[in-house]
C-alpha cells in the first residue's frame, strides 16, 4: 500500500504556521494536485512527507506506517524541489542517474540499467541532448527538467513533485503535464503534486486539495471544487477572471428568500434557500463564475430556467484565447464580469441582458467566508 495520511499535521517556523492541523489522506496509486496561492503551506507539506522537514505536530503515514521519526532515506520517497537542488560539478546524466548510484540500490542496477533509465526519462522529458552538460550550462527550465527526472528514474512509494513545471514555457507546460499523468497512471505511484495554476491542477489531479495559510478549505474532484467551491477564496482561486462577488442582504417574496443587491433581486435555488432557512445568517456574500453568467441565450431556453434577468451596460471586452470576457455594469452601479464566446458582438457601450441562473449562484456565509451549503 502507498497511501499517504496526514493526522493533524501542524507546521511551525518560530511563530508562523505553514500547515495548520492537517488532515488528509492520499489514496494508493492516486495523483493529488495540492493548489493554493505562494505561502499556502504546499512545499512544507511535500518536506515534511520526504523528511526534510520535522513535523511540529501531528502524524504522516506512508502505506500505513508512521514515518515522524524515520530519515528521509528510509521513507522511499522521491521528490523534485522547485529550486532545483542538482550537483553543480557533475553532469546532467550523472545527476539524473545519483539516485540509483546510491549504496542502498546501487547493487540493484548495472551499468546498462542506468544508462537505460536516464535515456528514458531524458527523452521523455526532452532532455536526451543535454546529458553531457553541466548544470551551469543549462538554463532555468532546463534545471528544472533535469531535477524532475531525477525524480521520475526511481520507483518508490510516493512521488514528491514541488510545482514541478513552473519555469518552463506555456507550450511545454501544457505538453508535460498531461505526460506526467500519464507517467504516473503508467507507474501506478501514489504522487502528491504542488502547483499554484487552477488549470494545471484540474489538468492532472485526481483530486485537487485546496490550501490558504496554511489550511485546507477543500477537497474534491474538478466538478466538485468548481460547481460548489466550499470557501469564498477558492472562487477567486479557480476561476480567471475571478468568481462575481455581490454585498447585499437577504429578503422575502412570499415564501420565498432573494438575494438583493442594490435594487436587483436574485432568485435563489431551492436547496440553498432551505438552508438559509435552516440556519441564520446575519451577512452573506452572492459569488458566481463569469462562466455561469449567460449572454448569449439562442441555445437556452429560459423559461425552463429558474434565473434572473439583468440589464447592464458593457464597459469593455477583451479577448482571451478562445473566449471573450465582458465587463459590465447596471444602472444602480452593479459590476460584474461575463464569459461569451468570440462571434458574440458587444461593443463598449451597448446595453445587454444577462441571465443569472440560480443553480449556478452560490451563497457565502460573511463571517466565516464558507459556502452557505457545505457547513455544518
Amino acid at each position: 500500500m502507498k497511501e499517504v495520511e496526514f493526522v493533524e499535521v501542524v507546521k511551525k517556523y518560530g511563530d508562523l504556521v505553514a500547515v495548520n492541523n492537517l488532515n488528509l489522506k492520499v489514496n494508493d496509486g492516486e495523483l493529488l494536485a495540492i493548489l493554493g496561492a505562494p505561502g499556502a503551506g504546499k512545499s512544507s507539506t511535500l518536506k515534511m512527507v520526504a523528511g526534510v522537514e520535522d513535523i511540529t505536530s501531528g502524524v504522516i503515514k506512508i502505506g500505513g506506517q508512521v514515518v515522524n521519526d524515520l530519515d528521509p532515506s528510509e521513507r522511499d520517497v522521491a521528490m523534485a524541489f522547485e529550486t532545483y537542488a542538482l550537483y553543480p560539478h557533475i553532469s546532467v546524466f550523472e545527476n539524473i542517474a545519483f539516485p540509483l548510484r546510491s549504496p542502498k540500490r546501487a547493487k540493484y542496477f548495472t551499468e546498462e540499467d542506468i544508462k537505460k533509465r536516464v535515456r528514458e526519462v531524458a527523452e521523455f522529458l526532452e532532455i536526451d541532448m543535454l546529458l553531457n552538460r553541466k548544470p551551469k550550462e543549462l538554463s532555468g527550465g532546463q534545471r528544472q527538467r533535469v531535477s524532475l527526472a531525477r525524480c521520475l528514474i526511481r520507483d518508490p512509494k510516493v512521488f514528491l513533485l514541488d510545482e514541478p513545471i513552473a519555469h518552463l514555457d506555456a507550450k511545454l507546460r501544457h505538453k508535460l503535464r498531461r505526460e506526467l499523468k500519464i507517467w504516473q497512471q503508467r507507474k501506478k505511484t501514489t504522487m502528491l503534486y504542488t502547483t499554484t495554476d487552477y488549470l494545471e491542477a484540474f489538468s492532472v489531479g485526481d483530486r485537487i486539495a485546496v490550501l490558504h495559510r496554511g489550511s485546507l478549505l477543500q477537497v474534491g474532484t474538478w466538478d466538485e471544487i468548481y460547481e460548489r467551491p466550499a470557501h469564498r477564496f477558492i472562487g477567486q482561486l479557480v476561476s480567471d477572471p475571478p468568481m462575481n462577488f455581490f454585498q447585499g442582504q437577504l429578503v422575502r417574496n412570499g415564501g420565498a428568500i432573494l438575494f438583493e443587491t442594490k435594487g436587483i433581486r436574485f432568485a435563489l435555488s431551492p436547496e440553498i434557500q432551505k438552508r438559509l432557512m435552516e440556519r441564520s445568517f446575519e451577512e452573506v456574500i452572492l459569488g458566481v463564475f463569469p462562466s455561469k453568467v449567460l449572454l448569449e441565450f439562442s441555445d437556452f431556453r429560459m423559461e425552463e430556467h429558474t434565473g434572473t434577468l439583468v440589464k447592464a451596460v458593457v464597459r469593455f471586452s477583451e479577448v482571451r484565447g478562445s473566449r471573450k470576457i465582458v465587463f459590465a455594469q447596471t444602472g444602480e452601479g452593479v459590476t460584474f464580469t461575463a464569459q461569451a464566446a468570440l462571434g458574440i458582438q458587444c461593443p463598449p457601450g451597448s446595453e445587454r441582458e444577462f441571465f443569472f441562473p440560480a443553480a449556478s449562484l452560490q451563497v457565502f456565509d460573511n463571517i466565516t467566508q464558507r459556502n452557505v451549503l457545505l457547513l455544518d
